[in-house]
């Protein structure tokens, strides 16, 4: 399902929480309390699924934030334009990042996803196809993860890393407890950065600076989910001043499993 299907279906079903509560308290024909638990009820709905770092449909990876060290996080990908190049700038300057990786993009470009395992970086699960699985059954679900786990051992020889970061972050109220039934922990981040709308190589890098901070968990994308192989060399141009800014505050990047351990 996409963004806008996903939002109006979501808003939908809120609008039916707060719906039955009114409906219950014109029966009862008592005080609003029935309506004002189903605009509760819908609000807690609308955060759980649209907020990454809620706890509402379940607990997010915590960073321990140990003094030097935060985590840059490339989603989308692999993708041969922009990821060689990301990889190749983070480790010639002693720095690792997570890939959360598309099972079709592995498909595609496996020797891409080889090389950049082969540089040190962490490979993670993004899933298959990048629909968003705010309504997709734990079957679908666990589908999404088996894709990805089939095409990076493929491409690599290992399994991904034991992290899974939902397409732009939606949820259900199940995925998370899914995941972690088949061995994954839901990553989110910190902040919003929006390089996919390409604002420019300067202002991405701007918006990443108030995040450099210990623990801090950084969301940029190497490739594009929507399949329409929009370019993201604005966020390539953006990773050396990125760095830059790191390192004057005494800052590494590092996986987000060694963030996390």
């Amino acid at each position: 399902m996409g963004k806008r299907a996903t939002w109006a279906v979501a808003g939908a079903v809120a609008v039916a929480l707060a719906g039955l509560g009114v409906a219950v308290d014109r029966r009862a024909g008592i005080r609003p309390l029935a309506t004002s638990a189903g605009l509760a009820l819908g609000l807690w709905y609308l955060v759980g699924t649209f907020a990454p770092r809620s706890r509402l449909f379940g607990p997010s990876v915590k960073a321990v934030p140990e003094a030097g060290t935060f985590a840059l996080t490339f989603d989308d990908g692999p993708d041969p334009r922009h990821t060689l190049a990301i990889s190749r700038a983070l480790a010639t300057r002693g720095h690792r990042a997570t890939f959360f990786v598309l099972a079709r993009a592995v498909d595609e470009h496996p020797e891409v996803l080889a090389e950049v395992a082969a540089a040190g970086h962490e490979i993670a699960s993004h899933g298959d196809d990048h629909r968003l699985l705010a309504f997709a059954s734990p079957r679908e679900v666990r589908r999404q993860l088996a894709a990805a786990e089939v095409a990076v051992e493929s491409a690599t020889g290992s399994t991904p890393a034991s992290l899974f970061r939902p397409p732009h972050g939606v949820r259900s109220p199940w995925l998370t407890r899914v995941a972690r039934r088949r061995g994954y922990r839901v990553c989110a981040w910190h902040g919003r950065v929006f390089d996919t709308a390409e604002p420019g190589a300067d202002v991405i890098a701007r918006r990443v600076g108030p995040l450099l901070r210990p623990g801090a968990i950084v969301l940029l994308h190497d490739g594009d989910g929507s399949g329409e192989r929009a370019s993201r060399d604005q966020t390539v141009d953006a990773v050396p001043t990125i760095l830059d800014r790191a390192e004057a505050l005494g800052l590494r990047s590092v996986t987000v499993g060694e963030l996390v351990a």
